[in-house]
């Protein structure tokens, strides 16, 4: 094997596309127009990101929005405040129903996603030490246990998707903490304070607490059919494949570092700056940080600064704006104001080093205070990814569902060969370039 990748290293050049010829050939790389907007791919109901208005050709930044099925997520949040927990539920049935659930019809979904559990296959060890491939190969464990697992009614292709959303809370914690859970522990509860009593192994939490849980499950089920767990999921979904596999496609696409890893990201760069603020802060000093870490001088050293810029939010994302208000209540129950204020300065340092290092108007995006709801809530980073796919897989759930339905065409997009034209030589032998 260590031949063959020398080998491999030596012949690399043959996997190298010169970045020229994509403007040359107009193919949209990363699938992006030379604006940074995304090509239109397809077509949904489900949910709206806007994040700009073209106006006459040209792009114009507005504060973000973000729609389920024609609400606000603004407004979804604000709707659960004077309710009991279960924003998340709301959200989930809106997002696959297509409708706003009465209490009768909310009461039910909730039920059923604790009836739908199946813990048969549970497993506390894997091999891998990755909660999210530990997750999919549960989910794919789920189509052995299923007598039709390739049944293509849309009825049934919903209750399998119930159930792999009633299950996966389950498998994260039992291989979390080594301890089989097959059930919920909190039956009369919805899934944030579950979550929390699974992630503690305890019931004690406050309403706050809840409630921030709560409202970043609502904020991250879904984010339009562009993101790409959510379009790996479509991909797969137009082959006319079974649930499960392309749920668990979506969640190996989740697991990428430039996806659903940034909140864990955002938890380190959390960590230092509190450290480097624990003698005395200002702005002045918050700033300094900020330009040092875009110099690729702190931190990972990556030139990043994590939880600030978003492909398509530029003056706000509205999912930062509502789990910041959260955050601001919670800290101020649990006596993290400095933290609070420090991070709140620094999205504004942050934003101002952006504009002066690179030119660019940008915004705090959801993971900038997911990181640090987190922390407020002593979730460990190493859950972060698995419980934004626990969220996420309602949005999933619903974009399989509605392209089942709509969008029969098999997905196949085509590339453009660029490499050398090659003819064999009968009598020498070989092969030459041409």
């Amino acid at each position: 094997m260590n031949t063959l990748k020398r080998i491999y290293r030596e012949n690399m050049e043959a996997n190298q596309i010169d970045p020229s010829l994509y403007a040359r050939y107009r193919v949209k790389q990363g699938l992006r127009n030379e604006n940074g907007t995304g090509v239109k791919v397809g077509l949904t109901k489900i949910c709206d990101v806007v994040g700009y208005q073209m106006i006459h050709g040209h792009k114009h930044n507005i504060d973000g929005q973000l729609i389920y099925r024609g609400y606000s997520v603004r407004d979804l949040v604000k709707m659960q405040s004077k309710k009991p927990v279960q924003g998340y539920e709301t959200v989930a049935f809106l997002l696959i129903f297509g409708k706003l659930p009465t209490d009768q019809e909310l009461a039910l979904f909730r039920q059923a996603l604790h009836d739908a559990v199946n813990a048969d296959f549970i497993q506390v060890e894997y091999e891998t030490s990755n909660l999210l491939n530990a997750l999919q190969i549960e989910i794919l464990k789920l189509y052995g246990s299923d007598p039709n697992p390739d049944r293509d009614s849309l009825e049934e292709r919903m209750s399998k998707g119930i159930s792999i959303l009633g299950s996966i809370p389950l498998f994260v914690f039992s291989n979390y903490h080594h301890k089989r859970f097959d059930a919920y522990p909190l039956g009369d509860k919805g899934l944030a304070e579950n979550i929390l009593a699974l992630a503690r192994q305890s019931d004690a939490y406050t309403i706050q607490e809840a409630r921030v849980m709560d409202t970043l499950l609502m904020l991250h089920a879904d984010h339009g059919g562009g993101n790409n767990s959510t379009f790996a999921n479509v991909v797969i979904t137009s082959t006319g494949t079974d649930i499960y596999s392309c749920m668990s496609a979506a969640i190996g696409s989740l697991k990428g570092p430039r996806h659903g890893g940034a909140a864990e990201k955002m938890s380190g760069q959390c960590e230092m700056i509190l450290e480097l603020c624990q003698n005395g802060w200002d702005d002045q000093m918050l700033e300094e940080i900020a330009y040092k870490l875009l110099a690729k001088e702190l931190y990972d050293k990556s030139g990043l600064i994590y939880g600030i810029g978003h492909a398509i939010y530029t003056k706000s994302d509205p999912r930062a704006v509502l789990i910041k208000e959260e955050c601001r209540k919670l800290a101020y129950e649990q006596g993290y104001e400095e933290e609070f204020e420090i991070f709140s300065h620094f999205e504004q340092a942050a934003k101002k080093a952006m504009k002066r290092c690179k030119g660019i108007e940008c915004c705090a995006n959801v993971d900038f205070y997911s990181g640090f709801a987190y922390r407020m809530l002593h979730i460990e980073p190493s859950l972060f990814t698995s419980l934004f796919a626990i969220a996420r897989t309602a949005g999933w759930i619903a974009h399989h569902l509605e392209n089942r339905q709509s969008n029969r065409k098999l997905i196949r997009p085509a590339n453009i060969y660029v490499g050398e034209r090659k003819e064999w030589n009968e009598s020498d032998d070989y092969c030459f370039s041409r």
